[in-house]
């Protein structure tokens, strides 16, 4: 447990090094609104998904 505890730090800290490694602002902004965006497009296939289904089924 306190391996793959020390793993996920490990890649976090990782991640972390990668974004401030990343030096043009516009890459920054536009990674940031894909990641919000794929978020964002996830939650509306979710709720649709979510009040499709039980009109299908009802």
């Amino acid at each position: 447990m306190k391996q793959a505890l020390v793993e996920i730090k490990s890649e976090i800290k990782n991640k972390f090094l990668a974004w401030n490694n990343i030096e043009s602002k516009s890459l920054k902004v536009l990674l940031l609104l894909i990641g919000l965006g794929l978020i964002g497009l996830k939650v509306f296939t979710t709720v649709l998904t979510f009040n499709w289904l039980p009109s299908l089924l009802g």
